[in-house]
Parts: C-alpha cells; sequence; structure tokens
C-alpha cells in the first residue's frame, strides 16, 4: 500500500528539542530526573520516559530535593517557576513559543493591559500563561465569547477604564477559527473607545501539518491521525481532516489500527500524519505496517 506522510508530521521543533535536552543531562548528570507534569500530552511517550529512569510527577512535594526538575514543554505558572528555582535544580523545556508568550503576556500587563486568551482553560499552557496576566479572560468556546461581551457591559457601567487597553491572544495550539471570532468580536464591542492590541500566538507548524495533511487526503483512500485522546492538537487535526474526508480514523497505535479492522488492500493508499506530541517511534511502526500490505 502506498502511504503518504505529509510535512511538519510529529514532534514539533518545540518537543524535539525538549526531548533532546532531556536526555543530554541524564547522560550527564547522575541525579533522578523528574518531569513536573506531563512533557507532552502523549501517554505511551511518558512509558517510554520513565523506561529510561526519567520520571513523572504531578506534585512537586512528591519530587526529592536532590533531583532535576523539568519544566514541561507547556511551561508552569511564573510563582511555581519561582518557587522551584529556590530548592531544587531546574531544567526549563517550555517551549520557546509558549515562553515567548508567557513574556508578551507580563509585558503587556505590566503596561496596563486587560488580556483575553483564547485555548482549553484547563490546559497546562493556559494555566501557566494566565499567571502572567494581572487582569484576564479565558475564551474556550463560542459562547464565551457571548458571555465576555455580558462581562463587558456589566464591567464599563462601573469601571470603563478596565477597557481602555485590551491585548488578545492564543494558546499557542489553539484553534485559529475561534481566535478570529474573538479578536473580531472584542474590535466590534470595545474598538471605538479602546486600544486593542492583537497578536496572533499561534504556533505556524499546527496550521501548516494540517494544510499539508488537508492537500494530500485527496490521493488518499484512507486517513489515520496518530495521537492521543488528552491531546487537544491531535483532537483538533482529526477533526479538521474527519470534516474533510470521512474515511478518517483517530487511533493512538498500531494496535488500535488494527483493531479497526479495515478492509485494507494493497491498492489502496494512505495518509498518515501525527500530531505534535506523537513520537516518531509510533508513527514508524504504523506507515510500516501499512505500506507491507
Amino acid at each position: 500500500m502506498k502511504v503518504y506522510i505529509p510535512k511538519y508530521s510529529g514532534f514539533c521543533p518545540g518537543v524535539k528539542l525538549a526531548e533532546k535536552n532531556l536526555f543530554k543531562i541524564k547522560k550527564d548528570h547522575s541525579a533522578p530526573i523528574y518531569v513536573l507534569g506531563k512533557l507532552i500530552h502523549n501517554t505511551q511517550y511518558i512509558n517510554y520516559l520513565k523506561k529510561n529512569d526519567i520520571l513523572t510527577s504531578d506534585s512537586v512535594n512528591k519530587i526529592p530535593t536532590d533531583s532535576i526538575v523539568a519544566i514541561r514543554t507547556h511551561g508552569i505558572s511564573w510563582q511555581l517557576e519561582k518557587d522551584l528555582r529556590k530548592k531544587i535544580k531546574v531544567l526549563d523545556l517550555t517551549c520557546s513559543k509558549v515562553k515567548q508568550l508567557q513574556k508578551t503576556i507580563q509585558r503587556y500587563s505590566e503596561k496596563g493591559y486587560f488580556v483575553v486568551i483564547t485555548g482549553k482553560k484547563d490546559h497546562p499552557e493556559i494555566l501557566g500563561l494566565k499567571s502572567y496576566a494581572t487582569n484576564f479572560y479565558l475564551i474556550e468556546e463560542d459562547a464565551d465569547i457571548v458571555e465576555f461581551e455580558n462581562f463587558v457591559k456589566v464591567k464599563k457601567a462601573s469601571d470603563i477604564s478596565s477597557f481602555k487597553k485590551l491585548l488578545v491572544v492564543s494558546q499557542t495550539t489553539g484553534s485559529r477559527e475561534l481566535f478570529e471570532k474573538a479578536s473580531e468580536k472584542i474590535k466590534e464591542i470595545l474598538g471605538q473607545f479602546a486600544e486593542i492590541r492583537v497578536i496572533d500566538s499561534i504556533c505556524s507548524i499546527t496550521s501548516l501539518r494540517e494544510e499539508e495533511a488537508l492537500k494530500m487526503q485527496k490521493y488518499a483512500s484512507y486517513t489515520f491521525v496518530v495521537g492521543d485522546h488528552i491531546s487537544a492538537n491531535a483532537n483538533r487535526l482529526y477533526n479538521t481532516l474527519k470534516k474533510n474526508k470521512n474515511n478518517t480514523y483517530f487511533i493512538e497505535n498500531l494496535l488500535q489500527l488494527k483493531e479497526l479492522k479495515l478492509p485494507l488492500k494493497s491498492n489502496d493508499s494512505s495518509l498518515v500524519v501525527s500530531s505534535s506530541s506523537t513520537p516518531e517511534f509510533i508513527e514508524r511502526e504504523i506507515v510500516e505496517y501499512l505500506a507491507s500490505i
């Protein structure tokens, strides 16, 4: 079977660099290494790290003080990072784009800007980003845009100065559609009397991967999106491709592909595209299996 793999499939540059630095420090130091929170949203990769004696902890209190603690690619709150550095050796693996966005939010907040962030409210990246804002509002879905409009009406009645300056940004792996909808609505309701700065903080790799996959999808009998269901990036990629072509399946590994029991034939073709948090060894196994049909 012919297998298509679009450009930008798999680990994004930020994750690749994080992996490289993590294994380098493991090689150079004998101290135990813990990642605070999941390094990326892929359970199989977390298990892979564990097999390589790199452990994951959901709590600082569970990490021995003689260890090296790695900050996940999504980043953490500024206060937690500050406290960590006081008592333990820290390896900061925060994606450079996330780190840049944290600094942008902090810089504008210090200038008195109210910050609107679009993205998943409980996503680790968002939890870190909002800690850099003095005043903020989170928009996760279309209904939140309506709620924000109501929020503004109430606030304007009591303190119009709260919305003299606004910054609008997105989670780096957030939905472009949501970001653009929110930006346009905010300009509509506040643009006449407020200074509004809209900064496109969505990682270009996310968009480029989708664009490349959509282009190649027309050549494929089947589309397989490889990722973990806990990954927002993987779910959005799947939804985009599923909407474009029905024969699209979300799989986490080769076993799940086989469990689908699809009538795959040698004269068929498949598109295999992995999310930013899908390791290469999982994608390779799937591609080799399909190519052997």
